[in-house]
């Protein structure tokens, strides 16, 4: 019955790559890594890394930024056998996907949203267009914000997308056909009591532009000269107040503003041990140098911004 499953997953594959979606292979089947990517697969094509310890490790980096060449997805599917399909989220797919738990379900029910792919553990996924801002995956670390059993693919994330199987069965999709719409998404839903910010919480509120420094106000810059520019410990104190929300969202916010106020991303990488510093307190769950770098990074794959103006007295309006 399923000794055609990497050719089926290679047509799948292949049909999305066409559409202008990233993919990436899992391991899929009755593999007990069926939603991990297929390390094997991926090292094969040149897409891995030596660890600290000398261990050579698979990435899947690349196709965040690039989709994958119809060379990597033959041998991806009909030479190494993947019997699992990754579907990238983020801005190069175009789409972020809500993953609902079975716990999640009496809220999704209530909220009359029809998903799109019905999970092998009883969940659903729900497919809408990326938004144009980076949107965190995996928010649901964030454990206070989100309500039981919804977290959030985007940026960095993916999926298990059909016809891929697990132990437990298979990624089915449904009728549904329309798109979730950002609108339909409340700003705040009550589960048991309990008040959640739902669209701020799965990262589907545009951030806000930065606040200018008001005018007569002096900004001084610290730690010596910073060439007139914007002073990083401004920027880093106003990424910080992301961090009840996301601290992933506060490492994006800092690169964009880094970004935008001249400063390369070396000189923003530097200071993400301060970052982690800072808002590693907020949250109990751990939040690595290795998540606030990636979020960093992604930022400078964006447009540049206009960079931050500072008004003085001798400035009118």
């Amino acid at each position: 019955m399923y000794e055609d499953e990497p050719e089926r997953m290679y047509r799948e594959a292949s049909r999305l790559v066409a559409l202008g979606i990233s993919v990436i292979p899992t391991g899929g089947g009755l593999s007990p890594k069926a939603k991990e990517p297929h390390h094997e697969a991926l090292k094969a094509t040149g897409h891995g890394h030596l660890s600290r310890g000398g261990e050579r490790r698979s990435t899947w980096k690349a196709f965040q930024d690039r989709l994958p060449t119809q060379d990597e997805l033959r041998a991806w599917y009909l030479e190494h056998r993947a019997r699992g399909l990754g579907f990238v989220t983020g801005r190069l797919s175009g789409w972020v996907v809500v993953d609902v738990d079975p716990e999640g379900l009496p809220l999704l029910a209530a909220l009359g949203w029809p998903p799109h792919v019905l999970s092998p553990s009883g969940g659903a996924h729900l497919y809408l267009r990326h938004p144009g801002w980076y949107v965190p995956s995996n928010a649901s670390k964030n454990k206070a914000a989100l309500p039981p059993g919804f977290d959030i693919r985007g940026d960095g994330g993916y999926v298990m997308c059909p016809p891929s199987r697990t132990r437990r069965g298979q990624y089915r999709r449904t009728r549904q056909q329309h798109p979730l719409l950002l609108e339909a998404i409340p700003e705040r839903v009550t589960v048991q009591g309990t008040e959640y910010p739902l669209r701020e919480a799965l990262g589907l509120v545009r951030p806000a532009a930065p606040a200018r420094v008001q005018q007569g106000q002096t900004v001084l810059p610290q730690g010596g000269d910073q060439g007139g520019r914007v002073p990083v410990w401004l920027m880093l104190d106003r990424a910080s107040a992301y961090a009840p929300i996301s601290r992933n969202r506060g490492a994006f916010m800092f690169g964009l503003w880094m970004h935008a106020n001249g400063y390369g991303e070396d000189e923003a990488l530097r200071h993400v041990e301060e970052y982690v510093t800072r808002v590693q307190g907020v949250k109990r769950t751990p939040f690595t140098q290795g998540e606030a770098r990636q979020a960093v990074q992604s930022a400078y794959r964006y447009p540049r911004n206009e960079p931050w103006k500072r008004r003085d007295d001798s400035q009118v309006g």
